[in-house]
């Protein structure tokens, strides 16, 4: 399908690659990975033709049709968004067109077999484009991507540019290319589009060329890493989670290769420097001269592979309640976000928000940072709580003429060099690299760089938006491990489900203006929202075997009481969360900070509380669904 033979490319600093050779097969879903800078996008970049390679020939197979995901667009358009990805086929309109005229002509001249065989042919040519489901299924893929109806109408130049790749991926998707290259297509998707896109690649029947550091991502939709390393490719079959054990794997084996063989250079280089003045043993001597020179030498395993300790100056303790938000509103012009809003947060929660694209976690997140005002009702916080927010965009907080090392040292004075030095390396920055200008780094490395100093100054809560978005995988491991490692309070946006499950305790579902509550990390969610799943289904299908087995007379009355329940289930819920409510008010009351027996109480009354406002809602919506 595509071969690269004896590929070389190289720029005025540096080699990626030398003689590369390597086939992309028809079928093939290939997750390409290596440390920044390794040449992935510059791959890609040759294979589509948009650089030249410096040595060597990039064959395509005719006929075959490529789409090309890059890491930034600056596409603009007055079209609508629909249109945008409706153009992709452009034969469609023409031959709707066409048919549009042919039926006209027909309607004057109804005999006229020429016009009747001709518009069979359209028509033909039109189905086999399955130009009568197209719109339908352009708005399948925006819909997927996080597109409302709405929005769908409106003009592409009126995005952002994170929507605007949004759209140039619907684009791709629905034309249906014999090969997609996505260069990190997750960057700009938030969880629920990123989770359908997963699932639209599963069932992707072409080839498929993957950069993304989205290991779940990886694992759900490749089945071979090609890794480039040393100016080459290593191939390795599987996804992204069999890589790394093969990875260690073939390491393993090459350190120990590699330590036998240094144990066999140096007992030879001894043999050879005690008897090399012996003329008894001058051809032993020789000979084993010669079987040095001749010896191909084994590299050690790159340093890169070893893991580094993250350690982070960690808070002291915190009062047990760090924030809570009571009666919260918050609109924007006629928006409502939220109505009413009560969250209490504790010392040592890990939280993690998740829930489709606009429901309101980065709102929710930027009133705990105080960046965006209330609305209505009050945030109330803990005794001498200090909080520090990370934003997804830390250009604006740094001083770009500062260097990396000085923007550490100037937030910590009493650091010696020794700690700066040595907290800068657990984030990736050692020997020269900490005196670069921050000017100069590029977007995940200031990312970087920014955690690294909002965390060298203990907070005991830390608010996170995306803080692993455009970072490598090592850089990742790194993140996640600090974050780890923190001892205080945190809440978290992020579309990575490894990291998220890796670091939270607790996920709050944000939906709709209201929030809920999973005691656990993401994993959890998933598997609770599951049984959520099957227990309504269970529930509607009780429901409905019920209804349909009662005899006929009695079916006004069974949707009478049916209805009059599905009335009664709003004052329940409101009052079920009037009394989870009373609890927390009674846990988090100093009056009774010394009664321990009443605090457990309202702990164990809480929970049983919050079971049954569950329930009630599932009966709701089951109920809902019935009587539609």
């Amino acid at each position: 399908m595509i071969n690269l033979h004896n590929i070389t490319k190289t720029y005025p600093d540096k080699t990626l690659f030398k003689g590369l050779d390597l086939v992309i097969k028809r079928g093939s879903r290939i997750g390409l990975v290596g440390a920044n800078g390794s040449g992935k996008t510059t791959l890609l970049r040759m294979i589509v033709g948009e650089e030249d390679t410096d040595k060597g020939q990039i064959q395509v197979d005719r006929k075959i049709t490529i789409g090309y995901l890059p890491q930034e667009i600056t596409a603009t358009s007055e079209e609508t968004i629909l249109h945008e990805v409706l153009n992709e086929i452009p034969e469609v309109g023409e031959l709707e067109i066409q048919i549009e005229n042919l039926s006209l002509q027909i309607a004057a001249n109804p005999d006229d077999e020429l016009l009747l065989n001709r518009l069979g042919q359209i028509q033909a040519e039109f189905e086999r484009l399955n130009g009568w489901s197209l719109e339908s299924d352009a708005k399948k893929v925006l819909g997927g991507l996080g597109f409302s109806p709405e929005q769908m109408k409106v003009p592409l130049d009126q995005f952002s540019g994170g929507w605007r790749m949004r759209v140039a991926l619907a684009k791709l998707l629905f034309k249906h290319p014999d090969i997609l290259l996505l260069d990190e297509p997750t960057n700009h998707l938030d969880l629920a589009s990123l989770i359908w896109l997963e699932t639209f690649l599963k069932e992707w029947s072409g080839a498929l060329v993957l950069i993304s550091h989205d290991r779940t991502f990886l694992d759900k939709t490749i089945n071979h890493i090609f890794e480039i390393e040393h100016m080459s490719i290593q191939i390795y079959a599987g996804n992204y989670s069999k890589y790394i054990e093969e990875k260690k794997l073939r390491l393993d084996q090459q350190l120990a290769a590699y330590r036998n063989q240094q144990k066999l250079i140096a007992e030879t280089e001894r043999f050879i420097e005690r008897f090399r003045y012996k003329d008894s043993k001058a051809s032993q001597v020789q000979s084993r001269v010669k079987k040095l020179e001749k010896l191909v030498r084994i590299s050690p395993p790159e340093g890169e592979q070893s893991r580094i300790s993250v350690r982070i100056p960690q808070p002291g303790r915190s009062a047990r309640t760090i924030a809570e938000f009571k009666g919260v509103a918050k609109f924007y012009g006629k928006l409502e976000v939220f109505n009413q809003l009560n969250l209490t947060l504790e010392r040592g929660q890990k939280i993690g928000l998740v829930g489709p694209n606009g429901a309101g976690k980065s709102t929710l997140l930027k009133m705990l940072a105080q960046v965006e005002p209330l609305s209505g009702g009050d945030l109330v916080w803990g005794e001498g709580v200090e909080s520090a927010y990370f934003a997804q965009h830390q250009f604006e907080s740094l001083p770009m003429e500062s260097n990396i090392y000085d923007l550490i040292s100037n937030e910590n004075p009493k650091w010696i060099v020794t700690e700066v030095r040595t907290y800068l390396g657990s984030f990736l920055f050692s020997g020269e690299t900490v005196d670069k200008k921050i000017k100069v780094l590029s977007g995940g490395e200031v990312s970087r760089l920014a955690l690294a100093r909002m965390l060298s100054t203990p907070s005991d809560l830390i608010l996170l938006d995306e803080p692993t978005n455009h970072l490598d995988m090592r850089s990742r491991d790194v993140v996640q491990e600090a974050i780890s490692s923190f001892q205080g309070t945190m809440v978290c946006i992020s579309h990575d489900r490894h990291f998220l499950n890796a670091v939270t305790n607790t996920i709050i579902e944000v939906e709709q203006g209201r929030i809920r509550i999973f005691p656990g990390n993401y994993e959890y969610y998933l598997w609770r929202k599951g049984q959520d799943r099957v227990e309504v289904a269970e529930r509607m299908s009780k429901i409905q075997s019920t209804s349909l087995q009662k005899p006929s007379n009695q079916d006004y009355q069974n949707r009478k009481k049916l209805t009059n329940r599905y009335k009664k289930l709003p004052r329940l819920i409101l009052e079920c969360e009037t009394a989870i409510s009373n609890q927390d008010k009674i846990m988090i009351d100093p009056a009774f900070s010394s009664e321990y027996g009443k605090i457990q109480a309202a702990i164990a009354e809480k929970e049983v509380l919050e079971e049954k406002y569950l329930e009630l809602l599932e009966e709701l919506e089951t109920l809902k669904q019935l009587l539609i």
